[in-house]
């Protein structure tokens, strides 16, 4: 994840920016992010966005901002992966202060300043070209107007503050080239920059150095009396002694002044250091600017000095790139080490050969150091002493590569070497004293993209999108996208598209990832021999595994290993890098790896063994996760052949004993276990998978994954319907209808659910019987068939009441309520709350207590009692975040929004508005989304907004016509009446209100009936 405010401030995740919905919040993350790690006051972030005087609901409106700020930082992070709690930004609450609390080289702005000052300290040393390739770098951050677009005095002066130190940063970059002696090259540039800057004496002066240097005198000439003119007019003033010397020289022809004369200390280097043969031919670095920032010593480190260097240890799996970082990290810094440039291949995967012994290695590094052979010693601890004397005084740059382990590495290095080391390696090196870890990841897609363009040549790079697809089928890792380059280079005849589509073929990459002897399945395979007979065992098995990533349980009944033994073969795993750790105890295998693992292979009864074993332990996971989160839900429960036997222990290790952590393991595991449910009906399992389905349909249903759920509950039916199963065959149509109930997909819902009832009644089932009568008075309420939900939901009650099913009555006695509300009889729709509302408490689903009093709250807002109304929306959001899914709070949203006062509370109703239908639509609930654009209609209409207001409404009005929503329609032409009239379209107005009446009495809405007519007759008089 990063933060963007050179340009439009935004946030974005692995390349895709993340929408932030509004100004405000955007003014709130640039002030958050632009002092991160400081408090900022509540007063300094009003000024910040509001100006000198913000309105008397600042206070509120910024609590309600850093509230949705808050929860995007969590989407962002979930989305980043972010696998640690310092990876992930927050805003921490402090004294009346907000903090952001985030690593600072994610903001987009802190990076450009720590580049600046790493390349001031480089051009201080005399590392010119270097210097100049970190200013370039910077320079890319900046991507046009910092803060763009965002409004008011703070933001406008600290773009101007941004803009300033940005042209320092220029300043310095020009002064660069100027010693490096780009000079043509700079010409337009500076020219350029003084149209904007015309008085300034130093863009001046650089201006004319550069035309000199190129033979243009004159024109050199000409800047002076132009820079002096200005001067004069504007402050009265007459240039300064620099550039009047400078004009002086170029007048008369003389030779500039080269490039001052740098007071530093050198250091000799010792005279027997031989130049290093061995360097591995790849040396190709693309991207990694954070990589390398963290490998280099900072820029408080002595370098200059003598100080003290730490060792870097970088750590990935194999073709991640970790030599050439530390190759490329090197040639950066050997001007600061210049005693000597040691490389050591430590061969822990050369395969032909054993690792260099600890002993063998110091050997190796002293005479590459220099020292004679003869006076090296044959004991290894005097070897060892011998090592750490010489990178205590020597300042050399020491490349250990392919560290086998932490022990082949530790003996040769003193605890405070002068030298810079570095150390790579496939393991985790976690016992290394005093060394700062590098882990590295696969590249991003430009970098990869770039990589692959940099072997293959701008010529045959001519197809972004095969180029994309390419890198994405080697996994974005460095070494199979040099593999596949090199090959594709050497075909000629090949296009893009083509090699994308070889790529493609099913299991076919790691056979296409080749060229000439280099092979990135030839790599693998050399980590994977120096692993134990066990552990090559788990990691055949772990490549079966179909989901996106595993946790210790799901992978110790893949294994059929305990939990212990499994955590044991996955640390082991990990060490080596065959598997990464997402998340806390969160495992996946890279792409190329997994598809390694299925390549070696397991016989086929040890699979259908593993298969059965994740299944039957998923399902157990997930009935037990339903029961804890759902314990009323209507459902049929697993039979006895389901039973877990031996992975009982398993299940029984998992931390999962009350509804917060059963929420927890659901929402964790749900990419898995949606991708185990597709892969039971495809590897023979499908009952296990039809079960699965059935289990996790309430969570599915409450946390809105409904398109997920289609796929599952349709497969499921099919399954059933192939066994002759009728019972569960009808609880399979049933769960689909509720899905495609909640996606607004009415009709195929209904003809779901009633086929599902059809085979309840025949089978004897009353629960679910009454569960698919419920559903559909439900479904009969969203389509304004008010008489008929009505009659469904008292012969669901019936039944409730006669099984003394008291949870169920409730929520039945609920529905009726909006039922009783809709057709106009408030009075029986308040005495259905109260009847219900007990039973909630009584069982205490605090979900279902939040519902009936989000219910209440709507009854009161509709009697005109706004204020309780509010109460009782506040009270919900408060309590229930964490507990009620982000649908039904987005719900409690809307309503809390028509509460609040208009103008005075505009801001925050908008707020309410946007958040709660930007969740409408990430669920795809056409329905909700409707309504709360009617919402957000009459509140801009309100505050006399009525263009955008008829916007909304008419958007409302298409939505609502698409899935036959006639309370929503309704709303929707009673919004553009209103706004008609305001605006004095009449005759538009009285159509809208007309149709608006006609079409709320034939089905039986007497609320927005009465509306509309009083709406109208308004018009009349």
């Amino acid at each position: 994840m990063k933060v963007h405010l050179l340009g439009s401030v935004e946030l974005s995740v692995n390349g895709e920016p993340l929408a932030i919905p509004s100004d405000k919040r955007r003014q709130l993350l640039a002030a958050l992010a632009l002092e991160v790690g400081r408090p900022l006051s509540h007063d300094s972030l009003a000024y910040r966005l509001w100006g000198e005087e913000p309105p008397p609901s600042a206070l509120t409106s910024l609590y309600s901002h850093v509230s949705h700020l808050r929860a995007l930082l969590r989407r962002a992070a979930q989305a980043s992966g972010a696998n640690a709690t310092g990876d992930v930004p927050t805003i921490d609450t402090q004294s009346h202060t907000y903090i952001l609390r985030a690593d600072p080289l994610l903001i987009d702005w802190h990076r450009y300043l720590d580049l600046s000052d790493q390349a001031g300290l480089l051009a201080e040393n005399g590392q010119d070209h270097q210097a100049r390739t970190v200013l370039s770098r910077a320079t890319n951050l900046w991507c046009g107007e910092p803060l763009a677009g965002l409004p008011g005095t703070w933001a406008q002066n600290t773009r101007a503050a941004m803009a300033d130190q940005h042209f320092t940063t220029t300043l310095r970059r020009i002064e660069i080239d100027l010693r490096i002696g780009h000079f043509a090259e700079l010409i337009p540039e500076l020219t350029a920059l003084r149209e904007h800057r015309p008085t300034d004496e130093r863009l001046a002066g650089h201006l004319m150095t550069a035309l000199y240097a190129v033979g243009r005198q004159t024109d050199a000439l000409a800047v002076y009396p132009a820079v002096a003119r200005l001067l004069r007019a504007h402050f009265a003033t007459e240039p300064g002694e620099p550039l009047t010397r400078l004009h002086q020289l170029i007048l008369h022809g003389d030779p500039l002044p080269g490039p001052p004369v740098r007071n530093e200390t050198v250091l000799t280097p010792a005279p027997q250091v031989v130049p290093p043969t061995d360097i591995p031919g790849r040396h190709r670095l693309i991207g990694r600017e954070d990589d390398l920032r963290r490998v280099l010593p900072g820029p408080d480190t002595r370098l200059a000095r003598g100080g003290v260097v730490t060792v870097s240890a970088i750590l990935g799996m194999p073709g991640v790139g970790k030599t050439t970082l530390a190759l490329h990290a090197a040639d950066l810094m050997r001007e600061h080490f210049p005693d000597g440039y040691v490389y050591l291949n430590l061969r822990a995967h050369v395969g032909n050969q054993p690792p260099l012994t600890p002993e063998a290695a110091g050997a190796l590094l002293l005479r590459r150091l220099g020292v004679p052979a003869s006076t090296i010693p044959l004991d290894a601890d005097e070897v060892f002493a011998l090592c750490a004397e010489a990178l205590s005084s020597r300042r050399a740059v020491v490349i250990l590569d392919d560290a086998s382990n932490a022990a082949q590495v530790r003996p040769l290095l003193p605890p405070a070497p002068s030298a810079l080391v570095l150390v790579t390696s496939r393991q985790r090196l976690t016992e290394l004293p005093d060394a700062r870890p590098v882990f590295l990841d696969v590249l991003t897609v430009d970098d990869a993209v770039a990589l692959f363009t940099n072997v293959v040549g701008p010529e045959r790079s001519t197809d972004p999108q095969s180029i994309i697809e390419i890198v994405e089928r080697c996994g974005h890792l460095p070494l199979a996208i040099e593999i596949a380059a090199s090959r594709f280079k050497g075909r000629p005849s090949w296009t893009l598209a083509h090699f994308a589509r070889r790529l493609s073929r099913k299991n076919g990459r790691l056979a296409e990832i080749r060229s000439g002897t280099s092979s990135i399945a030839r790599v693998f395979e050399v980590s994977y021999q120096y692993l134990s007979a066990s552990q090559r065992s788990a990691f055949r098995l772990l490549g079966l595994y179909p989901g996106p990533d595993f946790g210790v349980h799901a992978a110790a009944a893949l294994l059929g290993r305990s939990v212990d033994e499994t955590d044991e073969v996955l640390e082991a795993l990990l060490n080596c890098h065959l598997i990464q750790e997402i998340a806390p105890e969160r495992y996946q295998l890279h792409d190329l790896l997994r598809e390694f693992a299925m390549a070696l292979g397991v016989d086929r009864k040890q699979r259908e063994s593993a298969d059965r074993r994740l299944l039957r332990f998923s399902l157990h996971a997930a009935d037990r996760a339903d029961h804890l989160l759902y314990p009323h839900r209507s459902r049929s429960h697993l039979p006895d052949d389901h039973q877990l036997g031996p992975l009982s222990d398993t299940l029984g290790d998992i931390a999962m004993n009350s509804p917060e952590s059963a929420r927890t393991w659901l929402e964790v595991e749900h990419a898995s276990l949606i991708t185990l449910t597709a892969y039971a009906h495809v590897s023979g399992l499908a009952e296990a998978g039809a079960w699965l389905a059935h289990v996790l349909a309430g969570h599915l249903n409450a946390e809105a994954y409904w398109s997920e759920a289609q796929d599952m509950h349709r497969a499921a039916a099919t399954h059933w319907r192939s066994q002759t199963n009728d019972r569960q065959e009808a609880w399979a149509l049933i769960d689909l209808g509720a899905t495609l109930a909640h996606a607004s997909h009415y009709e195929p819902a209904a003809e779901a659910l009633e086929r599902g009832l059809a085979l309840a009644r025949t089978e004897g089932d009353l629960d679910a019987a009454a569960n698919a009568l419920n559903l559909l008075g439900q479904l009969r309420w969203h389509q304004s068939r008010l008489h008929e939900a009505l009659a469904l939901q008292k012969e669901v009650l019936a039944i409730r009441l006669e099984q003394d099913d008291q949870w169920n009555a409730a929520r039945c006695l609920a529905n009726i309520g909006i039922l009783h509300r809709s057709t106009g009889d408030s009075k029986s729709a308040f005495a259905d709350y109260e009847s219900a509302l007990p039973f909630a408490r009584k069982f205490n689903d605090r979900v279902l207590e939040f519902r009936i009093l989000n219910n209440l709250g709507e009854l009161h807002l509709g009697a005109g009692r706004s204020s309780m109304a509010r109460d009782t929306f506040e009270h919900i959001l408060e309590i229930g975040d964490g507990l009620m899914p982000q649908l039904e709070l987005s719900v409690v949203r809307t309503n809390l929004a028509a509460t609040l006062t208009i103008p005075d509370e505009l801001e925050h109703a908008l707020s309410l508005y946007r958040s709660a239908l930007t969740t409408f639509r990430e669920v795809g609930s056409v329905r909700y989304e409707a309504d709360g654009l009617n919402g957000l209609g009459k509140t801009l209409s309100a505050a006399g907004r009525h263009d955008q207001a008829r916007d909304q409404h008419a958007a409302a009005l298409q939505l609502a016509r698409s899935i036959g929503a006639a309370r929503e329609e309704a709303g929707a032409l009673r919004g553009l009446g209103h706004c008609e009239a305001a605006l004095g379209n009449t005759t538009a107005a009285a159509a809208h209100l007309t149709v608006a009446v006609r079409l709320a009495e034939q089905v039986n809405i007497a609320d927005e009936a009465a509306l509309a007519r009083s709406a109208l007759a308004k018009l009349v008089i």
